[in-house]
């Protein structure tokens, strides 16, 4: 596999648009939008984590090398896009007061990436949820490689998926209204099962990922299938490999979305606030809600181009200069071993916090 896939960026970029149109538009079929291209994001984290473990697994430190480079990777971008919506809600960016509670009382479960067990899950920084699905996900991965290997996991992973299914998990004791998939997304779980697979590069166009992308938004837009169930989770993978194993050049015209794609951490973590100032800005300009399709459409265009721009920039000042002292932390083993524990007590930290303050009632 080509140790840059463009075409990967290209699809971060086209999830990245769907959930800002999510965040945008207030109607149900939006929603869809969202969730589906979070699906797109599943598979390609699921994909990628794995891929990065059949690679480096059997080398030395392996384990604390991974886990060190997922908190180089994750955390300073948090803690970045935290303090700029922070502020904004201190400064009275929203009107509603209770934000700003909720998120000084959600603090901590946000900086351990247990956000789901908060009282309001997560509120007004919902977007989290994604992360802490794929937190777990990034600490227990590397220990099924390490006990089963990597046919192992994926048979675990195909027996998970499979267990998944059954009817009696689709909904969670504690919640009505989230199913099993919102814990263990089949995208995720079926991205890793294809990294395990080691995909070979192929010639042609990726009319696979084409196709898979169209039925994304079918899906989208009808509701058909559950967005993180056994269906989509499927379809999205596929997409993921057609995409990931093809190559055929980028065409230039789609160069820029590529680039933005690259930022896609980035685009998720502050479009919340832009999204809020781009709906803002459409009043101002004299479009109206009662005439949605302008409104909304011409909101997520601002929205997308902002936040981009914003992205670029944290990139460039925070998640480009971290990631290039990863080198420095591994060859160290006492800074390697500090950041990898680190990242391995994040969640429990925030379990017992959750404990502490009486959430087992």
């Amino acid at each position: 596999m080509q140790t840059y896939l463009p075409w990967l960026d290209l699809l971060r970029f086209v999830a990245c648009v769907m959930v800002i149109v999510n965040h945008v538009n207030p109607f149900e079929r939006a929603d869809r939008i969202g969730h589906n291209g979070v699906g797109l994001f599943f598979s390609i984290s699921g994909f990628l984590i794995g891929s990065i473990l059949m690679n480096a697994r059997g080398k030395p430190q392996w384990m604390s090398r991974f886990y060190a480079n997922r908190f180089l990777r994750i955390y300073p971008a948090l803690l970045m896009a935290l303090a700029f919506f922070g502020i904004l809600l201190a400064a009275g960016f929203n009107s509603r007061t209770e934000m700003w509670d909720n998120f000084k009382g959600n603090i901590v479960y946000y900086l351990t990436f247990t956000a789901q067990l908060s009282p309001n899950s997560g509120d007004p920084f919902g977007i989290v949820w994604t992360l802490c699905v794929e937190e777990y996900f990034y600490l227990l991965l590397p220990i099924a490689f390490w006990l089963f290997g990597p046919r192992g996991t994926a048979v675990g992973l195909v027996v998970l998926i499979a267990l998944t299914a059954e009817p009696r998990f689709h909904v969670l004791p504690w919640s009505e209204n989230f199913g099993i998939w919102f814990i263990l997304p089949v995208n995720l779980l079926s991205g890793a099962v294809l990294a395990t697979l080691r995909p070979t590069v192929r010639d042609g166009f990726p009319w696979v990922g084409v196709l898979g992308l169209v039925v994304v938004l079918a899906n989208a837009s009808t509701g058909y299938f559950e967005p993180f169930g056994p269906v989509m989770g499927i379809v999205t993978t596929l997409t993921v490999w057609s995409f990931a194993v093809t190559r055929l050049d980028l065409p230039w015209s789609l160069r820029p979305m590529a680039l933005a794609g690259k930022w896609s951490y980035g685009i998720y973590l502050l479009h919340l606030p832009v999204c809020s100032a781009s709906l803002a800005v459409c009043r101002k300009l004299g479009l109206s809600e009662s005439v949605p399709v302008p409104y909304f459409t011409a909101a997520a265009v601002l929205a997308t181009i902002w936040t981009a721009a914003l992205a670029g920039i944290m990139y460039r000042l925070v998640e480009k200069p971290i990631l290039a002292s990863r080198p420095w932390v591994n060859d160290r083993p006492w800074a390697r071993t500090l950041v990898a524990t680190l990242q391995v007590s994040l969640i429990p930290v925030g379990i017992v916090y959750w404990l502490a303050m009486g959430g087992w009632k």
